[in-house]
């Protein structure tokens, strides 16, 4: 029984002018803005989400300063993977090891690389690493949907060749990203981008209608554990999906990119469990505190104190951070004219 396999059929490439740009160059371009614009609303949003008052609000202006940390974790860890994923043709041309025209990117290890970098961004800084994870758990997701949906723009991410229900081709003469992009195959592309955007909506909406205790304030929740949950979500996705793929496995199946996935996937979730253990209770009676919280406190009145020298928890600190009160929202930073 055959099936008709959706076609599409257009010029990959927009001219304006004497100028060119992909189309798949544009889409890229604005998952990357929208997910810069999701991670400034959740970390603006951070005190709703269960960090205890008196905890600093996290800051705008270091959301720049991470975004930029993670370009070079991104490139050099999607490059080491892919590395590793194709390690016979670099072994024998290893001038093509630095040429950026000759492969791409990893995209696990562009999103490990990029984590890492951050994450050390955020020490450097002075602020706190795990609650500036979270902040980006969701975007995180919503970048890798929207990313791969951009693919499709350029006739990219297609998996092996396939003759089901609703198998891809691209027609015309492109230049399309995928080598057979003419032949119908799995739309790998698709399935991820629906994966991680579905684990979007459904991390973001249990963040967002968390219930609360009316009284006895937020609940306390481990710094770090959103993050490591959007991680499981994207790398349990990239494991199944991975068989879909065009590139031949190495070992029972998997591909080399699964059998990292799958390494991830188990030392996160190890990582996560542990954050679920007996320590839980200790950090939820110290506030959920964590080393770079100590930023704002060093030139500061203590944020537990209130009614010292007619300040509160509320004061201004730091050239403009402010401090969650549990009676007053967090407001924007002001800087002086």
């Amino acid at each position: 029984m055959s099936f008709a396999v959706v076609t599409l059929g257009f010029d990959p490439t927009l001219y304006a002018g004497p100028f060119a740009v992909r189309w798949e160059t544009l889409g890229l371009a604005a998952a990357v803005f929208v997910a810069l614009l999701l991670a400034a609303v959740m970390a603006r949003a951070d005190r709703r989400f269960g960090v205890p008052a008196g905890r600093p609000v996290l800051r705008l202006d270091d959301l720049l300063y991470l975004a930029v940390a993670a370009v070079p974790g991104a490139v050099i860890g999607g490059r080491l993977v892919l590395l590793l994923d194709f390690l016979g043709y670099y072994q024998a041309r290893p001038g093509a090891i630095l040429d950026p025209g000759q492969g791409s990117l990893s995209l696990l290890g562009a999103v490990l690389g990029g984590t890492l970098t951050v994450a050390a961004m955020c020490l450097l800084l002075g602020v706190p690493v795990r609650r500036w994870l979270d902040a980006g758990a969701v975007p995180l997701l919503v970048a890798v949907g929207l990313g791969k949906l951009a693919y499709l723009l350029g006739g990219g991410g297609q998996g092996a060749a396939w003759n089901g229900p609703w198998a891809l081709a691209f027609s015309g003469p492109g230049p399309w990203l995928s080598a057979l992009a003419s032949v119908p195959a799995h739309p790998s592309q698709v399935y991820e981008a629906a994966w991680a955007l579905s684990g979007a909506l459904v991390l973001g909406l249990a963040v967002a209608f968390r219930r609360q205790p009316a009284a006895a304030g937020p609940v306390p929740v481990r710094p770090g554990l959103r993050y490591a949950v959007a991680l499981e979500w994207w790398l349990l996705g990239r494991v199944l999906i991975g068989f879909t793929w065009a590139t031949p496995p190495v070992v029972a199946g998997l591909r080399t990119e699964q059998l990292a996935a799958l390494a991830v996937l188990c030392v996160v979730g190890v990582a996560a469990a542990w954050g679920l253990g007996p320590s839980t209770a200790r950090d939820a009676e110290a506030g959920g505190v964590e080393p770079g919280d100590a930023r704002s406190h060093g030139d500061g009145p203590d944020p537990g104190e209130r009614g010292t020298g007619g300040r509160d928890a509320f004061s201004p600190d730091r050239d403009g951070d402010r401090l969650a009160s549990p009676d007053k929202p967090p407001t924007a930073p002001r800087r002086p004219a």
